[in-house]
């Protein structure tokens, strides 16, 4: 089994990790990974829950993914079929590896401007389980962020994260009970070396089976960031499941970062 850890595995070009801002996305990372996670008495995440009647329910959608096999927006790519992201103009494979999540192989494919792949930066990421469920997606491109006064209300986000949600996966979405909304930012570095504020408004669930999925929905109604199957230990009030979306912990695995603190997981590639 391939790892994607320290540039040994995976195809595409490679070069060495750039984190010009590492301890910036650390901070972010660690801050609005678990909202409120540290200020809960030691609480699991799960016990703040939003008032959802203030805003209204919200009544998504009952498609599934396109399972057609057509090409779309998603640029060829299948596991984006369906799930309205594309691949930026310009954009190339960077990286495709296969590692452990919560001791399942995973493929993670990652995509950035020209095939290169660089920590820090821009980039297009998804992960798909060994049954080819959506794992995790997140797509943070610092020339499409948006203003963050344009963000969509609670209610908005709502809407389209379950809309969203349901179109991948009716059937998940059945077991989901949200857990709270609020603002969540994520941070990159852009062409010119400069930070760049990914804004978002996250809407994160729990699953009947325990385990917590959340949607981040960016300016325009956008998707930011997906992730389903999360684990929490609660002893150690850090995420359990492995980061492979998140690049400062990425870093942290391949021995260029530092580890992220608390909440965040453990770089431990499993």
């Amino acid at each position: 089994m391939a790892r994607g850890t320290g540039g040994a595995t995976g195809r595409g070009r490679r070069r060495s990790v750039v984190l010009g801002a590492a301890a910036s996305m650390a901070v972010v990372l660690c801050t609005s990974l678990w909202a409120y996670a540290g200020t809960r008495g030691g609480a699991e995440p799960a016990d703040y829950v939003t008032n959802a009647s203030e805003e209204g329910p919200v009544s998504p959608t009952t498609q599934t993914r396109d399972e057609s096999g057509a090409e779309d927006a998603a640029g060829g790519d299948p596991a984006l079929r369906g799930t309205g992201v594309e691949i930026p103009e310009g954009w190339a494979e960077a990286d495709e590896s296969t590692v452990l999540q919560d001791g399942e192989e995973v493929t993670v494919r990652r995509y950035q401007a020209d095939g290169e792949r660089v920590l820090g930066g821009s980039h297009l990421s998804v992960v798909l389980g060994e049954d080819d469920r959506l794992v995790g997606l997140t797509r943070l491109e610092a020339e499409a962020a948006g203003d963050p006064e344009d963000l969509p209300s609670h209610e908005q986000a709502r809407e389209a994260a379950y809309t969203w949600l349901a179109q991948q996966d009716s059937e998940y979405l059945e077991g989901l009970t949200e857990q709270w909304v609020d603002r969540h930012d994520e941070v990159v570095v852009d062409a010119d070396g400069q930070e760049a504020v990914i804004p978002g408004i996250k809407v994160k669930t729990r699953h009947d089976d325990g385990r917590y999925a959340w949607v981040i929905v960016g300016v325009g109604a956008r998707i930011v960031a997906f992730e389903r199957d999360v684990t929490w230990d609660s002893a150690a009030q850090r995420r359990s499941t492995q980061m492979w979306l998140h690049d400062a912990w990425v870093a942290a695995v391949e021995g260029t970062g530092d580890q992220p603190p608390a909440p965040a997981a453990v770089a431990d590639a499993g």
